[in-house]
């Protein structure tokens, strides 16, 4: 059975995927949907984390230097720093791991005032990753899909009970797949982590940071779960009826397999049942479960006996 049978066989609902593999050692390439546009949701991450180290290297800025977090940073709602005290000067290589390995929004925030989201869509579109766009801040994510795009202004709090009252819009363009929202094709996210891998992003150290980050990812409930401890470096992603993972899959030595799993779940889940959601969640994570352990087992990864 073929790799793309096989991760076809792992989609029994009615969930949409774009899935683009590709084994890193022999260059063979398994698609499905893997030119449709999705929005990324944190994944979009990566691509700040790879402009965050392209303007390290040009000089910019050193990565030990230290940025002071400001209110006008915090944000719903995953990380640490929204509820860390103002004045709080981490590294900028500090706020990169929270960036990814918490998937910290204030630290994204922070990283993204820093080198300008205009830029990191510029990078990725020299290094041919055309579907590619960064076009909006976390904070504007949740403003537009909340529906209240217009409220920049608004506090930490004031937000967080607008998101207690307003289900996020299918229809809003934090979730649109629009050019003016930050999106990605499966394919081109699977060939940026292959870049990063192949040490082709910046330099061979940049690169091997970027993974070492990646490594110590704690969300692992999608593509690692069923496989072996710290064998996925990745970056997850995650918007209503979106449910995303990206990274590299370590089967075996000489055998690893950049992977990206795009999901749009359009079963509507109103605020008043939590409970379906957290079924829904579940049910995308365990098929994309599933596709991580089809890949591991196809490109020579074994699991322990007994």
């Amino acid at each position: 059975m073929s790799l793309r049978e096989k991760l076809l066989a792992c989609i029994t609902e009615d969930v949409e995927f774009g899935i683009a593999v590709l084994h890193l050692e022999s260059g063979k390439e398994t698609q499905i949907n893997a030119d449709t546009i999705f929005p990324t949701a944190s994944v979009f991450k990566v691509p700040v984390m790879v402009e965050v180290y392209r303007q390290a290297g040009a000089g910019r800025f050193d990565l030990n230097d230290r940025l002071a977090l400001q209110t006008h940073h915090k944000t719903l709602t995953s990380g640490v720093l929204l509820h860390l005290q103002d004045g709080l000067q981490p590294t900028i290589r500090d706020l990169t791991n929270l960036m990814n390995i918490v998937s910290d929004n204030t630290a994204t925030t922070m990283l993204m005032e820093l080198v300008g989201l205009e830029n990191v869509t510029a990078t990725m579109h020299k290094l041919g990753l055309t579907s590619m766009q960064v076009k909006m801040t976390v904070h504007e994510m949740f403003l537009h899909a909340f529906g209240v795009p217009n409220h920049v202004d608004i506090s930490v709090e004031q937000l967080r009970r607008v998101a207690r009252e307003v289900q996020m819009d299918y229809d809003s363009r934090t979730l649109s797949r629009g050019p003016d929202n930050n999106v990605s094709s499966a394919a081109d996210m699977t060939r940026l982590m292959a870049m990063i891998f192949h040490g082709e992003v910046v330099d061979w150290e940049a690169c091997d940071e970027i993974l070492t980050i990646l490594s110590h990812q704690q969300f692992n409930r999608r593509v690692p779960r069923y496989l072996p401890s710290y064998t996925v470096f990745h970056k997850t992603g995650t918007l209503r009826g979106v449910r995303n993972d990206s990274g590299i899959i370590c089967c075996k030595e000489g055998s690893h397999a950049a992977f990206t799993i795009f999901s749009f779940d359009g079963v509507e889940v109103p605020l008043s049942d939590p409970r379906l959601g957290a079924q829904r969640t579940d049910l995308v994570e365990r098929m994309m479960a599933d596709m991580g352990l089809v890949i591991y087992e196809h490109y020579g990864g074994e699991l322990a006996a007994g």
